[in-house]
């Protein structure tokens, strides 16, 4: 396979799983309306042009990861109103719908990150998104989060398009790293969204131009039972939060998991309370 299947807007979430399903990733052109695109370019481009080339925390391990001439950031709800649109962006929630709601009551924001691949970047390591609860970094694991990288500005080969291994999700050996010859890159247009399963191989692309920042921007969700990646409630205050809706109060952790108390109950409380109601918010 030498390029990942490319689907308009227009299709129907069963067309998008059933190449979901198959080979692990499917992109999705303009995903995000023009409209929404420039909105978030203009909340979001000068805090790129202000943010921290490579990471501060000192931890080899984690410097590896994120890349030395890689932008990171997250808050996006924060630093951005316009996100909001894309945490209710009807074709995401769908998917991530019928994805997850079968293990799950509910679902919620993994994270929410600028990927912003300078030049001169290196390939990152290919890794599964999943492998942040180890347990579920199985083939036969129940789907647990799903993840897109979406383009604020076109994604090329030569500026570091997302490697993704098509078909990994499903590999009956997930120790195998060999890869030769099964990578592609996703290449796709601003506004364009690729989908992935967390138990797909990808990694961000090796930046070779000479001045093209890839502004790439991952947005994941995962199963309410499960820790987050990012500290949703710090990351957007309740200052922020409380004039939103309920449901998008809960994508950013600012309401419980409310589970079936038959089989499960609540989680994320405060004084086993919904979160506003036990902190007096509301």
């Amino acid at each position: 396979m030498n390029q990942l299947v490319t689907l308009e807007n227009s299709a129907t979430v069963d067309e998008i799983l059933d190449v979901f399903h198959r080979d692990g990733a499917v992109i999705i052109r303009n995903l995000l309306e023009p409209q929404l695109l420039t909105r978030l370019r203009t909340d979001l481009d000068a805090v790129i042009d202000q943010a921290n080339i490579g990471t501060r925390s000192g931890d080899p391990i984690v410097e590896k990861f994120w890349g030395a001439r890689t932008k990171r950031f997250g808050r996006l709800a924060w630093r951005s109103a316009a996100f909001v649109d894309v945490l209710t962006n009807r074709t995401m929630v769908d998917i991530s719908d019928r994805l997850l709601l079968p293990n799950a009551v509910d679902w919620w924001l993994n994270s929410a990150l600028m990927m912003v691949i300078g030049p001169g970047e290196q390939a990152q390591v290919l890794h599964r998104d999943v492998n942040n609860w180890p347990f579920f970094e199985t083939p036969d694991a129940p789907e647990v989060t799903v993840s897109w990288m979406v383009a604020l500005g076109p994604f090329t080969r030569e500026n570091g398009a997302t490697n993704v291994v098509p078909g990994s999700h499903a590999w009956d050996d997930f120790a195998d790293r060999s890869v030769d010859g099964k990578v592609v890159e996703a290449e796709m247009e601003a506004g364009s969204g690729l989908l992935y399963a967390g138990r797909t191989l990808h990694g961000g692309g090796s930046n070779i131009s000479a001045n093209d920042w890839r502004l790439g921007m991952h947005v994941s969700h995962v199963v309410g039972w499960l820790t987050p990646e990012e500290a949703l409630p710090v990351a957007t205050p309740w200052e922020i939060a409380k004039d939103l809706d309920p449901q998008v109060q809960r994508r950013l952790g600012w309401r419980c998991y409310e589970a079936d108390s038959v089989v499960s109950g609540r989680l994320w409380t405060v004084d086993y309370e919904d979160i506003p109601l036990g902190m007096g918010l509301e």
